[in-house]
């Protein structure tokens, strides 16, 4: 007997703000907040003059609760949103704890910290720190989580790229609805804001830089002609999940239903994206649902500002969708490329969307690219009854999936 999954707790950091309330703020009115890498990134071979999506002061206020000497930075962030959500969902510890699991996904885990130290040994010829191994590892978060809120269930990690906290989401909506666990902590965080991985990114050619963004205010134009790359940021989102009726007995409501995923690989290659994959990981996630395309209302498209991302995505949604578009945005002209972090927070995105009945803007857009006229995305906000919401995310390894969430409003 399977059991509808309630998200019954929201919690987020990115560069927009502090939880839920900051990503209804910027559906219904838009802002991004992005930056220059730091001048002394420079000093590094190969280190673009490039832009980048930063924690707002807001968010590094809450972040700074959570580090010590024992957690690396996207660690910190996910205790950090871990809390949020469980203070969202009134869920103080579990109330059977090998019946609770933690999922979790991160594109690189401890990065920030294998990078320092690589400084700390070689550079600064200083001894590396006790911790430094446990902070480095890719499980942290989830470990930290679980023991901090008691879970002995699965404790279950995802480093799947730009996929890993769709997955994780999808998974424990799974391991839910079929009966294996009561209640899960899910989500991700990333924080891979270091000269050397801004260098790394820039030899792939994909950064947008300063020297082919036409607009430094806004550089991240996800299926706009004028678009010149991804801006990379950090950032982290987490849920609560319960059945239906664990969320019942403890007497608490749901902010949205997580009613379909699916999960595909191209098998392909290592970077480029195919739109075969992609449209089977959309059929599947709506068969899942036992939804028909026609019954999403909106889609938060993986859509990262590069020309063949944007374009094979593009194409993809009309395979699978059709000339009757949905109401589509790319949120990461708001918030970046979260990279591990970004299915978190883009389903996040997708309760405030929900909540706001409200597809966000995706800004920069003007003009759009004519390869890109397909998908149904505009530079402002657009009101209209939403029930149901598709959410993608399309990584390197050619996995791709996709997520479904549902209002609770009747």
């Amino acid at each position: 007997m399977t059991q509808a999954v309630w998200i019954t707790g929201v919690g987020s950091l990115t560069n927009l703000g502090v939880g839920l309330d900051s990503l209804v703020s910027a559906t219904r009115r838009p802002s991004s907040h992005f930056l220059d890498v730091p001048d002394a990134w420079r000093q590094y071979p190969g280190a673009p003059a490039a832009f980048m999506s930063q924690l707002d002061a807001a968010a590094e206020h809450v972040l700074s609760s959570y580090t010590t000497i024992s957690t690396d930075r996207a660690t910190a962030m996910a205790l950090a949103v871990a809390a949020q959500a469980c203070l969202s969902a009134q869920l103080k510890n579990a109330p059977e704890p090998p019946r609770a699991g933690v999922f979790w996904g991160t594109g690189m885990g401890g990065l920030h910290t294998t990078e320092a130290s690589y400084h700390r040994q070689l550079v600064d010829k200083a001894p590396l720190r006790p911790m430094t191994v446990v902070k480095i590892m890719a499980n942290a978060a989830a470990g930290q989580i679980a023991l901090r809120y008691g879970f002995q269930g699965p404790n279950q990690t995802y480093s799947v790229a730009c996929a890993s906290s769709t997955m994780a989401i999808g998974e424990a909506m799974w391991a839910i609805r079929t009966g294996r666990l009561d209640v899960a902590i899910v989500g991700g965080s990333e924080a891979m804001l270091a000269p050397v991985v801004m260098a790394a990114w820039g030899a792939l050619g994909v950064l947008a830089t300063h020297q082919n963004t036409i607009d430094h205010s806004q550089p991240c134009r996800p299926f706009s002609a004028n678009r010149s790359g991804l801006v990379i940021g950090e950032g982290a989102a987490a849920f609560v999940l319960e059945s239906e009726q664990h969320a019942r007995r403890r007497g608490v409501m749901a902010l949205a239903e997580v009613a379909g995923y699916a999960s595909t690989c191209d098998a392909s290659s290592m970077v480029k994206p195919d739109i075969n994959g992609q449209v089977r990981a959309m059929r599947m996630a709506l068969a899942d649902a036992s939804l028909t395309p026609s019954q999403i209302d909106s889609i938060n498209a993986h859509a990262t500002g590069t020309d063949a991302g944007d374009v094979i995505e593009s194409q993809a949604l009309v395979h699978v969708f059709g000339a009757a578009q949905p109401a589509a945005v790319a949120t990461k002209s708001m918030h970046g490329h979260l990279l591990g972090a970004t299915g978190a927070v883009e389903a996040a995105f997708c309760v405030a969307t929900l909540q706001a009945q409200t597809t966000p803007a995706t800004l920069g857009l003007d003009p759009i690219d004519s390869s890109c006229q397909s998908a149904n995305v505009a530079a402002v906000p657009r009101e209209g009854k939403i029930a149901s919401i598709l959410t993608n995310s399309f990584a390197f390894g050619g996995s791709n999936t996709s997520l479904i969430l549902k209002t609770m409003r009747s």
